[in-house]
C-alpha cells in the first residue's frame, strides 16, 4: 500500500507516531498532489490541512512494509482522527489520490510519473487562525515562519 504524506508524518519525524511509522514504510521519493494547503493552529503546534483547490501540495510518497496490516492502518487512522465507520465526523478522510512522483531532476518534467496512493484530506471547516500555505510545502512554511509542528 502506498501513502502520500505532506505534514507531521513525513520522515524525519516530528512525533512518536511518525517515528514508528517510518520503521513500517520505505520512502519512494518526493511527490505532490493537486490541492491547496492550510496550516491549522493547535496548542501542541501547527498541522497541515489538504483541501481541494487549484495548486500543488508537496510531500513524499511511501510504500508500506510487506507485513503492514490492519492494526498498523488502524493506528495511522487514529492519529489522523479518521474513523472509517463514522467518516462524516472524522477530522480527516483517508482517500485514494493521484500522486505525481518527481523524477530525479528538480521541478516537474517529462520523467515524472503518476500513481495512486492513500492520503489524508481535511474534512472540517477551517478553524479561526488557519493560514494559507501558497507554495504548498508545510515543512518549508514552518521553517519560514519559525513555527513548531504539532507534536514537535
Amino acid at each position: 500500500m502506498r501513502f502520500f504524506f505532506y505534514g507531521t508524518l513525513l520522515d524525519g519525524g516530528y512525533n512518536s507516531v511518525a517515528a514508528w511509522l517510518h520503521r513500517r514504510m520505505e520512502l519512494i521519493g518526493s511527490a505532490s498532489v493537486a490541492g491547496v494547503l492550510e496550516a491549522v493552529p493547535d496548542p501542541e503546534g501547527w498541522y497541515p490541512a489538504l483541501l481541494d483547490g487549484e495548486g500543488r501540495v508537496h510531500g513524499r510518497l511511501y510504500e508500506t512494509a510487506a507485513d503492514f496490516g490492519a492494526e498498523d492502518l488502524a493506528r495511522l487512522d487514529a492519529y489522523e482522527d479518521y474513523d472509517p465507520l463514522h467518516s462524516a465526523s472524522s477530522l480527516y478522510l483517508r482517500q485514494t489520490l493521484t500522486v505525481t512522483l518527481k523524477s530525479a531532476g528538480t521541478g516537474t518534467g517529462p520523467g515524472d510519473s503518476a500513481c495512486q496512493a492513500q492520503a489524508y484530506r481535511f474534512n472540517r471547516p477551517l478553524p479561526a487562525g488557519a493560514r494559507a500555505i501558497p507554495h504548498g510545502d508545510f515543512v518549508r512554511w514552518l521553517a519560514e515562519e519559525g513555527l513548531a509542528p504539532f507534536g514537535g
